[in-house]
């Protein structure tokens, strides 16, 4: 198909100019050359729609703001958005959805307030285990984190819930943080 346009483009250069007015032909075809290769690749950029697509920067950071008692298998909802590059992170249900496939990095700290025993958090990807915390008993409140590196394809989530099967408890506001980012 390039041959074809460089093909077309030369005959008509020929046509309009003629051959003895074309003293600098091969530098004529290289000018040429060189604007099909920066329009396809403006065109491999821009896609069919004439937008950009879609970066793959992306990167989220949340925050628990109120104490939340938890359920077993409770998804933990971080509704302080600080940082949503890409739009990945739902405030409302506390899922990220991958908006492109890669590499992804996640971490999670959260406490325990010194009222409760003890906090048992899992991080999953859609619904499969990719990482688990605990904030143990003892004196004061107990802080726990968790962290994974996943391959995600686009339209993958990742949460943080409650450990299944555990009994209520209490996660701390203001100091339990999500965070995420495409590698």
């Amino acid at each position: 198909m390039r041959i074809l346009y460089i093909s077309l483009l030369f005959s008509t250069f020929l046509a309009v100019y003629g051959i003895d007015s074309c003293r600098n032909v091969g530098k004529a075809k290289e000018t040429v050359v060189a604007a099909i290769n920066t329009l396809q690749r403006t065109n491999r950029l821009l896609g069919e729609t004439g937008s950009a697509i879609s970066s793959i920067e992306v990167a989220f950071h949340a925050r628990l703001k109120p104490y939340v008692n938890l359920g077993s298998t409770q998804t933990v909802i971080f509704d302080q958005v600080i940082t949503n590059i890409g739009k990945g992170y739902n405030q409302h249900t506390g899922h990220f959805t991958a908006p492109d496939g890669g590499i992804y990095f996640f971490v999670c700290t959260f406490l325990r307030p010194y009222t409760a025993t003890q906090l048992h958090l899992q991080m999953v990807q859609n619904s499969s285990e990719i990482s688990r915390g605990h904030a143990a008993t003892g004196g004061g409140s107990q802080a726990g984190s968790m962290n994974a590196v996943v391959y995600m394809h686009k339209g993958d989530v990742v949460k943080v819930r409650h450990y299944p099967g555990v009994g209520s408890e209490i996660v701390h506001g203001d100091w339990s943080f999500f965070t995420g980012y495409h590698i």
